[in-house]
């Protein structure tokens, strides 16, 4: 475990909103909470979905089920078609979930159809991670992801072969803040080559810093953003731009490489996206330049009652940006 501490860089705001033209792919009833493209976990229900962009009227069908009173959080695609997930017992309303539940569990997809269904089953019981979030693919050829925990501020390495898991990254910028409601630290991570990328819900920040081949770090971190409140899932494109979601601020903002930020899509004010909380681009021949946003669409009473949450799946064509 190594601690280490923030280099930070400057981050100026850029005014306006794109106004990003979003079409919905796909609308799902009251109480789903979706996370994750284009196999959508549903936080509330404790499922996984096969969304098609390209056949949006078709009601996706649920290609895993996990045990009743779970969470389903993050998914990484290790193999092709084979995709490693995470659970933990609780309720994603109120934010309660019980100690030592998390699990690791694999989806095999490779000879799904609408008649044979994913292969699914449990690697391991990890009850040492807090509540488990974004996940991402470190080694393809080692059978290894990273983990996001969220509560204890810490990322996990995870074997997915034989479901060991070790901390390998520690730091004050991974903390959520006590008095947060929910107190959530580290929230989405991305490897891309040797650098992890990283939001911190509470701490409103995004950040990076060199990772060796096994996830730990051989660099400090360097803050890009430190004015991305909410920062929850978030993709990244071939210039360098980070795609991130702001979930309880409704909105979706593109951060430069230099820290500057541009909301694209929705806002505090807006319905165009409640609760936006992963992004990922497409990776066909004819949308790999089109962002999936998925959401919560959460909303609740002045006492804090849920009055709906009906996630969608949203898509905004990048390329004119």
């Amino acid at each position: 475990m190594v601690v280490l501490s923030a280099i930070r860089t400057s981050s100026s705001p850029v005014p306006g909103a794109l106004n990003a033209n979003l079409q919905t792919v796909h609308q799902f009833p009251n109480l789903n909470w979706i996370e994750n493209m284009i196999l959508a976990t549903d936080l509330s229900a404790g499922e996984i979905y096969l969304v098609d962009p390209q056949n949006p009227h078709l009601g996706p069908p649920v290609v895993a089920q996990f045990p009743k009173g779970s969470c389903v959080l993050g998914i990484a695609e290790v193999q092709d078609d084979v995709f490693y997930t995470q659970t933990i017992v609780g309720d994603v309303y109120t934010f309660i979930f019980q100690p030592n539940t998390s699990a690791f569990w694999e989806v095999d997809m490779r000879n799904y159809s609408e008649k044979t269904p994913a292969k699914v089953r449990k690697i391991a019981d990890l009850p040492a991670i807090g509540v488990p979030n974004g996940m991402t693919l470190l080694s393809k050829d080692e059978g290894t992801v990273l983990t996001a925990d969220s509560t204890r501020g810490l990322i996990w390495r995870i074997n997915v072969h034989t479901g060991i898991s070790e901390v390998v990254f520690d730091d004050p910028t991974l903390k959520a803040i006590a008095s947060a409601d929910p107190p959530f630290g580290v929230n989405g991570v991305h490897a891309v080559d040797s650098v992890l990328y990283f939001t911190s819900y509470n701490q409103a920040l995004i950040a990076k810093l060199p990772i060796s081949r096994e996830g730990r770090p051989t660099g400090p971190v360097t803050v890009i953003s430190s004015d991305v409140p909410a920062a929850d899932d978030f993709a990244i494109d071939g210039h360098g731009n980070i795609w991130l979601t702001e979930n309880v601020r409704n909105t979706l903002v593109r951060v430069s490489p230099e820290g500057q930020v541009q909301t694209i899509a929705g806002g505090p004010n807006s319905t165009a996206l409640i609760g936006p909380v992963s992004a990922v681009f497409g990776r066909g021949p004819h949308d790999h330049g089109t962002l999936y946003i998925s959401t919560d669409g959460l909303t609740v009473s002045t006492s804090g009652e849920v009055l709906t949450s009906n996630g969608k799946i949203a898509a905004i064509d990048t390329k004119s940006l």
